[in-house]
């Protein structure tokens, strides 16, 4: 029995290896399994054989068209609903007015302010024209201009439609215009600044308009904002002022205090 085993021992090791692993394999099983422990070259053989079956199985699971698996796009984020439009403070005559278009254009600041208050007098007013005895009217100009309720006749038969004895908005808007201040105490003001009863020095101009303003009642402007209403008054002054455009100035002062009052810009 020993003499038999060991002659194929021998048999069995001088196998070459075939180009098929697989094969070989098969054989040594038919041969009944005579090595109970491989060597090193059935242990080469046998991870060759695995790394093939296994890159095999690997190679026929993927398809020449397949594409590595993307995940669905994520669904787009929601847009915030925009801040609700912040509601601007509605002022006296004019809502929509802000104070730098007052101080920078008068006449039309004043149209829309005074317009407003036009349209509210009764029949008639939103046509554009009122009665001279409109009282709603009357008591507007009394309330927000320097002429009195006594010259309220005189001052309105200056403005008068002559054909229909009314008074439209634009008479309206010009009464209150050429009555902002009364021209006696701008005259007044001008006399103590002035040496020579003709011109005063610019800055002393600026110096008399801040302390004329005093004479318009409540400050509805704010000391924070009479320095740009000067700026804008006096845009156009030179080294001396005259009479004639010191009361300008002061008119002008004066409008700009009443439409910042009337429509709280």
């Amino acid at each position: 029995f020993g003499s038999s085993r060991s002659q194929q021992i021998p048999t069995v090791w001088d196998i070459s290896v075939p180009s098929d692993p697989a094969g070989s394999l098969r054989s040594a099983s038919r041969m009944g399994n005579t090595c109970c422990t491989p060597g090193t070259e059935d242990a080469e053989i046998n991870g060759m054989a695995t790394g093939v079956a296994v890159a095999g199985r690997q190679d026929m699971s993927k398809s020449p068209n397949s594409r590595p698996a993307t995940s669905a796009p994520a669904a787009p984020k929601a847009k915030a609903a925009p801040a609700p439009a912040r509601a601007q403070p509605a002022g006296g005559g004019g809502g929509a007015l802000d104070f730098h278009t007052v101080i920078t254009d008068l006449d039309q600041a004043e149209m829309l302010a005074y317009g407003t208050a036009f349209t509210s007098f009764g029949a008639g007013a939103e046509s554009g024209s009122v009665p001279m005895d409109c009282q709603p009217m009357r008591d507007f100009v009394a309330t927000n201009s320097a002429c009195a309720y006594d010259d309220l006749d005189v001052e309105i038969l200056k403005r008068l439609n002559d054909d229909e004895m009314k008074i439209t908005l634009a008479g309206f808007v010009a009464i209150l215009r050429e009555n902002a201040v009364a021209d006696s105490k701008v005259l007044e003001r001008f006399i103590s600044l002035s040496s020579n009863g003709e011109t005063i020095d610019s800055q002393e101009c600026r110096s008399g308009l801040l302390m004329f303003k005093d004479e318009l009642g409540p400050d509805s402007v704010g000391e924070g904002r009479w320095e740009q209403v000067f700026d804008a008054v006096m845009n156009d002054a030179g080294a001396v002022v005259g009479m004639e455009a010191w009361m300008a100035y002061c008119k002008k002062v004066a409008r700009i205090a009443r439409v910042v009052h009337l429509t709280k810009a």
